[in-house]
């Protein structure tokens, strides 16, 4: 290839120096001074320093470039407006060669700018300045100022291609790829040779648009036109590693096409090297593919080769980048620290080096460090994954912050919830599933599903230790068991070969235990239990489990303390057990046993315990019922308000301060807190409350480590028992009505519950594959099927427990409300309730004739009630009860407000009621002379002496019956007057009616004659009248025919005469014919007025002759 020739023409003659620009001198001052010696134009000086730069020497361009300013003619400014636009864009070139917010790029940067400047002074409208502005605002990453530079050099004449170019990079840089393109294809129209190559832009556009292979098509046209470029082709790389990116994240079938896409990219990359092997963008893209193959020690190397080659301080912060991308991954942390320090220094606006940057200072616990720079990768792009998966990894080791740490796992999770996530995005739901744990479960089951869901989807198996937690979480959760059964046999099925995995399998045998524990499959629990315990026999929590169900469903108090005793041997410091240990003495009324328990945990474990404060606190309240004084009321109200204090969700401590106020006599600041409660439990806000008390007054919640129930079951339903104690502190107001209502509400809430609990299905024999060894002999013995299982936890029988228990609260305030108020209706739906309640004891009372109700013979001996429990003999109790007061009320009433029907229904009710004391108080006596009576509720001599009050009782009734007949009798008298008295009164009002309507209908007639008469004398009249009026128009009739006859007479002699007719005859014939034609009319209008009548009946006067001769 021959070199170029610049010819200088020698001054004062034809002749030329011709300068080989291969061979330029080393400095440019000696090429300058031939050049004024020659008094050379100033474009030489132009195309010399455009040869220097060429070659690499910018120093040297910018001495020519100088020199020519210098030697520019005072008469011929304009001639240095190029050198000063060229000069402006060198030092443009010379500060993007320089380091970011350097002094040596500033004061380049200025040197162009007052370049510029002069250069505008001399010509302002030069499209070349404008241009170079627009490269000086590119330099000041001014993009909106640069693009208005270039414009307005187009629209001031300038159809270079450098215009176009560097508008086509500004809009390509704000992502306006369209407009981009047409600028690059109509650079490409103006000069299809130029550099750089308008078509490298065309495809980069093109691949934007997602015209992915014109893209190609135009990246390989650039390289067929200069084979030499190195550019396309690592474009073209590109292209391709990216494609075989998309290929190997979709379909696994795909494998090929992105392995196809591999080599062809590492092929273009090979010709890029080969063409220009110290091409910085050339190592640079190498590197990265060697770091992708994780070869750290060949990368490192392209990384410094490419520092050293980089010109721009964009390749060299790419340089530093991919140098400190391969020491990361050999794990030199320091010096990878330093690269990306180095690459941010040099461009912070570079993301991954930044991110590499916080990565190197979370392995140096530079919390603060790190923070702050993935603030900042945040800051440039919000959407991050990564940034924000490593956000919530810093928080989440971080105290104080875990809640900060959640934010940004959703945040992150949101994200990859609405694109395509991988295998590798499982950790980010496992590390968020941690953190949702302690104060989320359900969020934490579901972030443990998604992780499940991305490993199968890649085609990994989801660990044992994943779909344990799962089911873990779902029994915390209180989720439906076939959720939880469902994830432990996902997780049997992960663990496969038996002899591996020996901790994980334990800890899921225990899970499966507590999952058949909640099922109510007790029976298969315990198997299992005990098979974890030969494997870990220092697990407590089977221990304590197994001692938890031995008192719960079998009753079996001294096997659950030697339980409790193990594990207290195995850890004695250890709180659960004491915890248990007490619970077990206070339901076997070992109190104060149950006392020093808890009080050993608060004084030797854990002084904040809720639980064992709780329990303290209940156990003062029971104590107060039978104290005189008030201490233990107070010290129940202290552990309960520090209960609060520590746990201010505490349901059971705020039923049980309630409670406390309440029995002190504060039942309207207890009715309040009871209200609290129960709008925390329907905001959601309290946890489920298991409340298990059988007081009569006060339902509260003694914190006992009770079977699992579901939210619907009425034992843990926290808004039932705030309501039914609200109520109960009503009564204790005195407002009975109110109470009622509220007792009818807590009944229509528990059918409301009772109708869920049927509709859902009855729990299946659900069973897990088992992962422990064990005896199949001593298994079959346990096995328990799902109908058994069902029985364990029947709905039914816990609705209707608690139906009975409510509606005794509901009869108990009618019966208070009665008495109070003399209120014999409301007693009688006390008793028609308490009927009903009744209804399935089974007794017989002996009648009056001497036989039992069911036909039996009666006899002087106690009744004979062998299935009577000490409870249902205090409700038989309770309803003779309401019998006799319904009696004593009835009796009571004013006569007027009863009758002999309620009277004899409460003389029925009493002899009935007479009979259960007598039979309760021979029932009760005979009780308490066997030798081990039975606790009776009610006292046998109460009810003897009930007995007789209801036989006086009986002779009153008597007497008040009589009294109501008597009393009937006379008002059925007196309203048989009165009813006469009415008949009589309305049979008058009859009469007087028929009277006026006889005398109304007599002087209508006589109206009615006087009418006829009227009207009778009126026609006559009228006839006479028209009579009258006929006779006339007969007289006009005769006159107007006299009068024609005369007319003719005339009109005859008229015509026989012989003499000629004069002028004044002639006229007055004339007129004489008008006359008889006028006549002819008015005989016309006379027969009419004779057919219609006159206005005042009378007929018109009728035409005289007079006015005929008139007019004639």
């Amino acid at each position: 290839m021959t070199s170029r020739v610049i010819e200088v023409p020698i001054y004062n003659s034809n002749d030329v120096l011709e300068i080989d620009c291969s061979q330029l001198p080393a400095h440019a001052s000696e090429l300058c001074d031939i050049l004024e010696n020659e008094g050379s134009a100033l474009r030489l000086y132009q195309e010399f320093a455009l040869e220097y730069y060429k070659q690499g020497s910018m120093d040297e361009a910018v001495a020519a470039l100088k020199r020519g300013v210098a030697n520019a003619k005072a008469n011929d400014q304009s001639a240095k407006v190029p050198l000063l636009s060229l000069l402006a864009s060198m030092y443009v070139q010379k500060a993007k060669a320089t380091e970011s917010g350097s002094s040596e790029r500033e004061l380049a940067l200025q040197m162009a700018t007052t370049l510029l400047n002069e250069a505008e002074r001399i010509s302002r409208n030069d499209g070349k300045t404008q241009v170079v502005r627009g490269m000086l605002a590119l330099a000041r990453r001014q993009a909106d100022a640069a693009l208005r530079h270039f414009q307005q050099a187009q629209q001031g004449g300038v159809r270079g291609v450098a215009a176009l170019l560097g508008a086509a990079r500004v809009l390509y840089g704000r992502q306006q790829y369209a407009q981009a393109l047409a600028a690059y294809q109509q650079a490409l129209v103006l000069r299809p040779g130029a550099r750089p190559d308008p078509r490298i832009g065309i495809g980069m556009c093109l691949e934007r648009l997602g015209y992915a292979d014109d893209a190609r098509r135009a990246l390989n046209r650039a390289a067929a036109v200069d084979p030499q470029a190195a550019a396309p082709r690592i474009l073209l790389a590109t292209m391709d590693f990216n494609a075989a990116k998309r290929a190997a994240a979709g379909d696994p079938a795909q494998a090929d096409e992105a392995a196809a896409h591999l080599r062809a990219g590492m092929e273009h990359l090979r010709a890029a090297y080969a063409l220009q092997p110290d091409n910085a963008a050339v190592l640079l893209r190498l590197a990265d593919r060697l770091s992708w193959r994780c070869e750290w020690a060949a990368a490192r190397r392209l990384g410094e080769r490419a520092l050293r080659a980089a010109d721009t301080m964009a390749l060299q912060a790419e340089a530093q980048y991919q140098l400190a991308r391969a020491h990361h991954g050999g794990r030199r942390f320091d010096a990878a620290h330093d690269a990306y320090a180095r690459a941010v220094a040099i461009n912070e606006r570079h993301v991954l080096a930044r991110f590499g940057l916080a990565q190197t200072l979370l392995q140096r616990s530079d919390m603060s460090g790190a923070e702050a720079a993935l603030q900042r990768v945040l800051a440039q792009h919000p959407r991050c994954t990564e940034a924000l998966r490593a956000l919530g990894y810093l928080h989440a080791r971080l105290p104080n912050t875990k809640a900060k740490a959640l934010e940004y796992y959703e945040r992150a999770m949101a994200e990859l919830n609405g694109a395509a996530a991988d295998a590798q995005d499982a950790d980010l739901f496992l590390e968020a599933a941690q953190l949702y744990e302690p104060m989320a479960a359900r969020r934490a089951a579901r972030a443990y599903r998604t992780a499940a869901a991305l490993l199968d989807a890649a085609g990994r198996k989801p660990p044992a230790e994943l779909w344990t937690n799962v089911g873990a979480l779902a029994h915390m959760a209180g989720d439906a068991l076939a959720a939880e059964h469902a994830a432990y046999v996902r997780a049997a099925d992960a663990l496969g070969d038996a002899s591996q995995d020996a901790p994980t399998r334990v800890t899921l045998a225990y899970n499966v235990a507590r999952f058949y524990e909640r099922s109510g499959q007790w029976r298969r629990a315990i198997p299992l239990y005990r098979r974890v315990l030969v494997r870990a026999p220092a697990y407590i929590d089977a221990l304590l489990r197994l001692a938890h169900i031995a008192m719960a469903q079998q009753n079996a108090s001294a096997e659950a303390l030697a339980l409790v005793e193990q594990a207290v041997a195995l850890d004695a410091k250890r709180s659960a057990p004491w915890l248990l240990r007490g619970s077990i003495q206070l339901l076997t009324r070992d109190v104060q046993n149950a006392r020093r328990a808890y009080e050993h945990v608060l004084r030797d474990f854990a002084k904040h315990d809720v639980y064992a404060l709780c329990s303290l606190g209940n156990y003062y309240l029971a104590a107060a019922r039978t104290d005189a004084d008030a201490t233990s009321h107070r010290r129940a109200l202290e552990f309960f308000d520090k209960c609060l204090t520590l746990d201010p969700s505490c349901a059971a401590a705020a039923h049980g301060a309630a409670i406390a106020m309440a029995e002190r006599g504060f039942s309207v600041d207890a009715r309040r807190l009871f209200h609290d409660v129960r709008d925390a439990a329907t905001a959601g806000l309290g946890p489920p409350m298991l409340a298990a008390s059988a007081d009569l007054v006060y339902r509260h919640a003694p914190p006992a480590d009770a079977p699992h129930v579901t939210p619907t079951m009425p034992a843990a339903d926290v808004i039932l028992w705030a309501s039914v104690n609200a109520a109960h502190a009503l009564v204790d107001e005195g407002n009975f009505r109110q109470a009622i209502l509220a007792y009818e509400a807590c009944l229509r809430r528990l059918r409301d519950t009772a109708a869920a609990l049927a509709a859902v299905p009855p729990p299946a024999d659900l069973a897990v594959p088992d992962v422990l060894s064990h005896n199949s002999a001593e298994d079959s013995e346990t096995q328990v099927s799902g109908e058994d299982a069902a029985k364990t936890n029947d709905p039914a029988q816990a609705v209707a427990a608690a139906d009975r228990e409510i509606r005794l609260y509901l009869v108990r305030a009618m019966y208070v409300h009665a008495k109070a108020q003399k209120d014999a209706n409301t007693m009688r739906a006390a008793l028609d309730e308490m009927r009903s309640l009744c209804a399935d004891i089974d007794y017989a009372l002996p009648s009056a004739d001497g036989e039992t109700a069911n036909g039996e013979p009666a006899s002087g001996e106690a009744p004979d009630w062998p299935s009577l429990t000490p409870d249902q003999g205090l409700l038989l109790f309770d309803l003779a009860l309401l019998e006799q007061s319904v009696a004593q009320l009835t009796s009571e009433q004013p006569e007027a407000e009863r009758t002999l029907a309620t009277i004899d229904q409460a003389t029925e009710a009493l002899t009935h009621s007479t009979q259960l004391f007598t039979c309760l108080s021979q029932w009760g006596k005979e009780q308490q002379k066997k030798p081990k009576p039975k606790k009776l509720f009610f006292s046998p001599r109460l009810a003897t002496e009930r007995a007789a009050y209801g036989r006086s009782l009986s002779a009153k009734l008597s007497r008040r019956r009589e009294e109501q007949a008597e009393f009937e009798r006379q008002r059925q008298e007196s309203r048989d007057t009165w009813l006469r008295q009415q008949q009589d009164e309305e049979r008058r009002r009859e009469e007087m009616q028929r009277a006026a309507e006889h005398a109304r209908r007599i002087e209508e007639e006589r109206l009615l004659r006087e009418t006829e008469e009227k009207n009778r004398a009126l026609r006559e009249q009228m006839a006479a009248e028209r009579e009258l009026l006929a006779s006339e128009r007969d007289h006009a009739a005769a006159d107007h025919e006299a009068g024609s006859a005369k007319r003719k007479s005339t009109a005859r002699v008229v015509d026989d005469d012989d003499d000629p007719v004069t002028s004044t005859n002639a006229k007055k014939y004339k007129s004489k014919a008008i006359v008889s034609e006028s006549d002819d009319d008015m005989d016309a209008d006379d027969d009419a007025a004779d057919r219609t009548p006159s206005p005042s009946g009378t007929p018109p006067p009728a035409e005289s002759d007079n006015d005929s001769d008139n007019n004639d």
